[in-house]
């Protein structure tokens, strides 16, 4: 005769290995991986809109109005006196500013030339005139967009300019932008931006370019680096 279960069949605690807490973390866990998978797929599919937007925020192109002068940062001396020269040639400005960048060791010795004179001389054989070239000298050269801003700001008091077009490389134009309007802070001054085209690569593409990866990413580090240091 066999002996009946006596309590009511009462289970004990702990009888199935997901119940509570358990059953709650795993249910947890499924739900975070899901939508980690959905983002994931998402990310995926729109991942080259994303990238374009990355590259996108970098870019500042202004609609061009006709002004005093034209500044060419110097660096880039393919794209930004292509560009800086074609302005002028449009009419948009009586004179193009460049401040003279610093010399390397190799300029030094004579094997190069300086940046600065590059430029000048691509700008010379588009058909500016030699005499709508001004080169604001500094002790040393320029070595950082901050120096050259500077130095704009000094000619543009000096000679009352109101309305700038500044030249620079499309994914350097945010920041360019950002120091040139701190350092003029106060200054009656419109700022135009005008963005030179990067060779090999643009806003669309750059993540499948080596030189386009290292481009952005140093932007990015660099406007981050300047904003906490400056702001």
């Amino acid at each position: 005769m066999k002996t009946q279960p006596t309590g009511g069949g009462a289970v004990s605690p702990g009888a199935y290995p997901f119940s509570g807490k358990k059953q709650h973390t795993l249910r947890a866990i499924l739900v975070a991986g899901a939508l980690f998978l959905l983002l994931f797929i998402l990310v995926f599919a729109f991942r080259a809109q994303i990238l374009t937007g990355v590259a996108d925020y970098l870019i500042i192109e202004d609609s061009l109005q006709p002004a005093d002068a034209i500044v060419l940062l110097n660096g880039d001396y393919d794209t930004r006196p292509f560009r800086a020269g074609d302005l002028y040639l449009q009419g948009l400005a009586p004179k193009i500013i460049i401040a003279r960048a610093e010399n390397t060791p190799a300029v030094d010795l004579g094997l190069v030339p300086n940046d600065t004179d590059i430029s000048v001389g691509v700008m010379q054989k588009l058909g500016v005139p030699p005499e709508k070239i001004i080169i604001l000298p500094l002790p040393g050269g320029t070595t950082s967009t901050f120096d050259e801003a500077a130095l704009v700001k000094k000619y543009i008091q000096a000679n009352q300019l109101h309305r700038i077009i500044l030249v620079t490389s499309a994914f350097h134009t945010r920041r360019a932008r950002w120091i040139f309007k701190k350092t003029f802070a106060g200054l009656p001054v419109t700022l135009e931006m005008a963005a030179a085209a990067h060779i090999g690569f643009d806003h669309t593409n750059w993540w499948k370019n080596e030189t386009g990866l290292i481009t952005l990413n140093n932007e990015y580090v660099k406007l981050a680096y300047y904003f906490f240091k400056y702001h």
